[in-house]
């Protein structure tokens, strides 16, 4: 099966802009292609790993045009945006905003969305079978950015439902995960540490992701 005889994601997500990411290509990459650029947010980690960049890298990466950005929170903003406490974010650039909880309560996560004046939000499950709830987008994700392949991808849930996969997917295997997925859907991809280089995001990865899959 090719995957041009599969139904194609409705965008990919790449996960992890930086401060060494050129925005202007960045930018050109959306234009062609259906992309969404996510940023990482961490309170211990911000500005001190790659993949979590400074406030003025994502200043920089906010006033950038990007059409379609998502914030990915983790550790202790992940836990207050669950439980509906204040992080003192602002993140009214983002369109969608996943919330990275090994036990996300999706009701709490739409009600602060709300708060926040209507970005999507986006929570993470480890199940062979995508949540009923609706209240969220759910993205199947075994990897936590570690780039590691699950043995079984969940099957779409049917209908209109917007759903998610990540893990281990690069520009090596896009093609077979397609055809694993087998979607029948709406979906997403989301890939991370497939598409870096020393931990740096790697638009030449990120190109060559797009080029397979929408060629």
């Amino acid at each position: 099966m090719t995957i041009s005889s599969l139904r194609t994601p409705e965008f990919i997500t790449f996960t992890g802009l930086d401060a060494r990411t050129d925005l202007a290509r960045a930018l050109h990459i959306a234009t062609v292609y259906p992309v969404e650029f996510g940023v990482l947010f961490s309170g211990t980690r911000q500005g001190r790993e790659p993949r979590y960049p400074d406030r003025k890298t994502i200043t920089h990466i906010a006033c950038a045009g990007l059409p379609q950005l998502a914030a990915h929170v983790c550790g202790g903003y992940a836990w207050r945006i669950n439980t509906n406490t204040p992080t003192g974010l602002n993140l009214t650039p983002f369109r969608r905003v996943q919330v990275n909880h090994p036990s996300p309560d999706a009701g709490a996560i739409a009600r602060e969305m709300e708060e926040w004046g209507g970005p999507r939000g986006v929570a993470q499950t480890c199940d062979l079978e995508f949540p009923a709830g609706t209240a969220v987008d759910w993205l199947f994700d075994r990897s936590a950015g570690e780039g590691r392949a699950p043995e079984e991808w969940p099957q779409h849930p049917g209908g209109n439902r917007l759903v998610g996969y990540a893990g281990g997917i690069g520009p090596g295997n896009v093609g077979d995960v397609l055809r694993k997925i087998a979607a029948t859907g709406p979906y997403w991809i989301d890939m991370e540490s497939g598409v870096r280089t020393d931990d740096w995001l790697d638009l030449d990865k990120v190109e060559a992701v797009c080029r397979a899959v929408y060629r």
